[in-house]
């Protein structure tokens, strides 16, 4: 299920792709969310078949359009898969808010996915793609721990 605002899929090449298992792939904003497409249609799409995927838009629009359901969709999704992509998301100031045309400043989407996840922590690691030069001799692994605050995370 892809969010009406979520890329479109590319054309078929001959070659047969990989299956992609089931995963919930949450969208975000700005700049991530540009290079994200271009990952997805340059790299994966004719790579993977990914129609088990579920595509979830949580952009500030989005976001506010649905009355923030999208995000309590992707939560239930994340809970019921248990696999998970979620790209960053802004958390609109009063200005943004303005310039956005929002109705409402929604909050941090992270507390509400750590609380429907039973979890503290969302992970960032590197995409390794076979085949692909990350450019490193050896992996690298992105660690990135909220506690408290904003984002409702700890004990």
């Amino acid at each position: 299920m892809r969010a009406p605002s979520a890329r479109p899929l590319t054309f078929m090449r001959s070659f047969s792709r990989i299956e992609a298992p089931p995963m919930v792939y949450i969208s975000g904003e700005e700049m991530t969310r540009y290079c994200m497409e271009l990952i997805l249609e340059k790299w994966i799409d004719p790579r993977m078949d990914t129609s088990k995927w579920e595509f979830y838009d949580l952009s500030c629009k989005s976001r506010d359009d649905t009355e923030d359901k999208v995000l309590h969709d992707a939560v239930d999704a994340g809970k019921r898969i248990c696999a998970i992509f979620k790209e960053p998301t802004v958390t609109p100031t009063e200005v943004q808010k303005e310039k956005l045309g929002l109705r409402k400043s929604w909050g941090s989407p992270n507390g509400a996915m750590r609380r429907g996840w039973n979890g503290i922590t969302i992970s960032r690691d590197t995409i390794h793609i076979e085949g692909m030069e990350l450019g490193y001799d050896k992996p690298v692994f992105f660690e990135r721990h909220a506690v408290g605050g904003e984002y409702s995370a700890g004990w």
